[in-house]
């Protein structure tokens, strides 16, 4: 129990209990966001939206819930899956309510016999989740994936791998170096140490990751542990990975060399993630590569990795701006397809993720997408 503790004095406990005085970033990571009193994801606040600390595409327009929706029901009608849905890491809710609302509304024979299921880990969240979906009866409610046994249907996830703890990696004079962090007059500060961690090296050299001097980077085992997990309760279907990350060859740019690890608070990025810790956000850029040998690895088949806008158009997300001849632009129909315009614009939120998409013990598609 973690009761009258501040998430410091947990920090600080850490740090004392360990061989060498240090901790890695995955365990202050780990710390500062899933605590279960004291952790970000963990606490009774708003997080996501204009009172959070950052915005998600589902916020931004439920056009972003109505092309999942779309894929959804072509994909399960076109294969014959069970009708199942898993959205890993619900959040507030409100995808599963754009996608269940717009199934409802246009695909009544998917929605009568459809049973979706959201995962979550966070109490506040699965608070939020049940409110927002009340007037849906086909909803299983998780606390993790692991929960469920010989899954046939369709896994996703929106932003959830980024939100995993990572360790932190440096070249420093030709040598990799793991980045610790100590206690300080009472402050946790970086320290690195050349790296022992025989995983963290096979990881590197698994991946053939050339990392240049002075060069950081996130090594993901909680992500890859996730795609594990994920492959052995998948019997069959599709896996859906929907995030903002980089290839092994973006990765080489210079532009990535400081790694990608950042704060979010208030929706203002904060480049040092010791800040405020419990307090806001901590997120990095996932690794689209890995996520791609180990599912080959594990089972999977890499079908697609797509920009969210392509993967939003294919869907048929554009069919859905309306003709109309209202000149309001604060009528219900303007604000829709402003919103939806968004997803789709150049440089618009789109542009920063893409959409991997994995199946499992299926024959190969002649077409993944209704567009």
């Amino acid at each position: 129990m973690e009761t009258g503790r501040s998430i410091d004095s947990i920090l600080k406990e850490k740090a004392a209990a360990s061989k060498d005085g240090m901790i890695t970033y995955r365990e202050y990571i780990e710390t500062v966001l899933y605590s279960p009193e004291h952790g970000y994801y963990m606490k009774e606040r708003e997080k996501i939206g204009k009172n959070g600390d950052f915005y998600t595409s589902s916020i931004m327009s439920d056009g972003f819930g109505i092309a999942l929706a779309k894929w959804f029901s072509y994909s399960l009608k076109e294969t014959g899956l069970h009708p199942v849905i898993a959205e890993i890491g619900g959040g507030t809710g409100n995808l599963a309510y754009s996608i269940l609302s717009y199934l409802k509304e246009n695909d009544r024979e998917l929605f009568s016999c459809l049973t979706y299921i959201v995962a979550d880990s966070s109490p506040y969240h699965q608070k939020r989740q049940r409110e927002k979906l009340k007037g849906f009866d086909h909803i299983v409610y998780a606390e993790s994936f692991a929960e469920l046994e010989n899954f046939e249907g369709i896994i996703f996830s929106n932003e959830l791998f980024d939100a995993l703890p990572v360790y932190v990696v440096e070249k420093k004079q030709g040598v990799i170096h793991e980045v610790f962090l100590e206690m300080n007059n009472g402050f946790l500060t970086e320290c690195l140490r050349p790296c022992i961690n025989t995983e963290l090296i096979g990881y590197i050299e698994n991946q053939n990751i050339i990392l240049a001097e002075e060069q950081r980077m996130e090594i993901p085992f909680d992500m890859v542990a996730c795609l594990k997990s994920f492959s052995q309760k998948l019997k069959k279907g599709f896996l859906l990975t929907i995030d903002y990350g980089y290839t092994h060859d973006e990765w080489k740019e210079n532009i990535h060399s400081k790694g990608s690890l950042r704060g979010y608070y208030k929706h203002t990025m904060v480049s040092d993630v010791l800040e405020r810790p419990g307090e806001m956000d901590i997120t990095s850029h996932i690794h689209f590569d890995a996520l791609k040998s180990f599912g080959t690895q594990y089972g999977l088949r890499n079908e697609t990795l797509l920009g969210q806008h392509e993967f939003l158009l294919r869907c048929g997300l554009l069919e859905e701006v309306a003709d109309h001849q209202n000149t309001d632009p604060f009528s219900a129909v303007s604000k829709r397809n402003r919103s939806i315009r968004s997803l789709l614009l150049p440089g618009g939120i789109s542009s920063y993720f893409r959409t991997l998409i994995q199946t499992k013990n299926m024959p190969k598609l002649d077409r993944l997408f209704p567009y």
